[in-house]
């Protein structure tokens, strides 16, 4: 059952009750009242036909007959003063009664004034005692029938209900309409509910009224909004996870290719000593390359999977910082005969960092430099109060890959890359890390003129 129907059902119920519970306490108030109306004029009638009796029979002198006469006497007085619907008792016993009723088989059980219903007709009935003189007295007992206001009172309850149920009902289809124009903003977030349920995210509620309606309206527009980002990050996360499984996979063949390929020809032909040290040399070297290409991958995945707060965040000197990078790249800079050059803008500086982090961000960003520098270049090593930078005077990266040189597996120059071991997943690395620290990565590259890698701290 929906809403509105509950809400009309309650309200013309409730009206429905209500409105018949006042009209029967006012019908009964009205019966009443005219009850009491009724017994007063028809008990004002009674007394004063009483006293024109006492007159009459005084006057035949009834105190001085006996009792039978006096029986005589009233029952022809009675009929002739009082009318047929007049009882005359003595001692309960029935002296004249031209009614259909018996009013003095309980004897003195009845008030003076009663209403009671004999036969299915409501009678008000009334009573006197009447003292002629003498040794006797009688009770005289008089009835109006009173049925017709009952069954008017009734007829009218009748009426009023009926009445009632053509109101209510009346009432009822004004308040559904009303209901349902009240209600259409539910009805909108319901229908947005089903639009969003549906995949379509964009969906939003137009909003007419900042009323409580309209407030949840905004509320929800805000929610699918956030629905709507966290959707579209997951399908990014999901097809970069895709694209990265991809370059996996096509950078795995080639060294498995070249493995394989080689060890078949250790295996099936007859090489001289010569061949087949150079055959192991690039086998050992395409093993070497897949176990740094393993180690990437997974420092990557787990660097996506940690949460900022298992981060070791200490108060780090980023002097210690760049002297323990420079150490660790030394060997690699022997190697190709290339020069680092430290400038720290102030030896007391200091960070909230992960230190380890830190340091494999540093040396990712100063391999990438060795490897795009020639020998005898010099490769830049700087920090100040607002970062890290790290500078170099090689080839360069032209304009349009800059967009594309953070992604997973990337490579500007695949053939170079590939030469010097490279795997394309350092800048992606060096990314998150920087994402960890809330810092800020930002490259700038000329081609032909180096590369400046800036880590900005937020």
């Amino acid at each position: 059952m929906k809403i509105r129907t509950k809400i009309c059902l309650v309200c013309v119920a409730a009206m429905l009750v209500m409105s018949q519970c006042y009209s029967a306490f006012m019908l009964h108030v009205s019966l009443k009242t005219q009850l009491a109306q009724i017994y007063a004029y028809e008990s004002n009638t009674f007394h004063n036909k009483l006293k024109e009796l006492d007159t009459r029979m005084r006057n035949f002198g009834i105190a001085e007959t006996d009792t039978e006469i006096q029986e005589k006497i009233m029952q022809d007085g009675i009929r002739h003063y009082l009318g047929l619907e007049y009882a005359v008792y003595r001692d309960g016993e029935e002296i004249y009664n031209p009614t259909p009723y018996d009013f003095g088989k309980n004897g003195d059980s009845y008030p003076s004034y009663y209403e009671v219903q004999i036969d299915g007709r409501y009678l008000l009935i009334m009573g006197s005692t009447y003292d002629p003189g003498g040794e006797n007295t009688y009770d005289i007992w008089h009835f109006n029938d009173v049925t017709g206001i009952h069954e008017n009172s009734w007829k009218m309850f009748l009426k009023g209900l009926a009445a009632a149920f053509l109101f209510t009902a009346v009432i009822a289809a004004g308040m559904v309409l009303v209901i349902r124009v009240i209600l259409h903003p539910l009805y909108s977030l319901r229908d947005s509910a089903n639009e969003i349920a549906g995949g379509n995210y964009a969906f939003r509620i137009p909003i007419k009224k900042m009323d409580e309606v309209g407030e949840i309206s905004g509320n929800f527009n805000r929610m699918a909004e956030k629905i709507e980002e966290h959707v579209e990050t997951l399908s990014d996360t999901n097809e970069k996870q895709r694209q990265l499984l991809g370059s996996l996979a096509h950078e795995l063949k080639t060294p498995m290719t070249a493995i394989i390929g080689y060890s078949d020809i250790l295996l099936k032909m007859s090489l001289s000593e010569q061949q087949k040290e150079k055959a192991l040399q690039y086998i050992g070297s395409e093993s070497r390359r897949l176990s740094r290409l393993s180690a990437k991958m997974l420092e990557l995945t787990g660097l996506y999977e940690e949460e900022p707060e298992s981060l070791e965040m200490r108060h780090t000197s980023v002097k210690v910082l760049l002297e323990r990078a420079e150490a660790l790249i030394s060997f690699r800079l022997q190697e190709r005969g290339q020069i680092l050059e430290i400038r720290l803008a102030d030896d007391a500086l200091c960070h909230d960092m992960d230190e380890d982090l830190m340091t494999s961000l540093l040396l990712n960003l100063l391999d990438n430099a060795c490897k795009a520098s020639d020998e005898g270049q010099k490769i830049y090593l700087e920090a100040d109060s607002r970062g890290i930078y790290v500078s170099d005077c090689g080839i360069g990266i032209p304009e349009e890959e800059l967009t594309k040189v953070e992604d997973a597996f990337y490579m500007v120059d695949k053939s170079r890359a590939r030469a010097s071991g490279g795997s394309g997943l350092g800048l992606a690395l060096c990314r998150r890390i920087a994402e960890l620290h809330h810092a800020e990565m930002r490259i700038e590259s000329r081609q032909g003129e180096g590369t400046k890698v800036s880590i900005l701290w937020k």
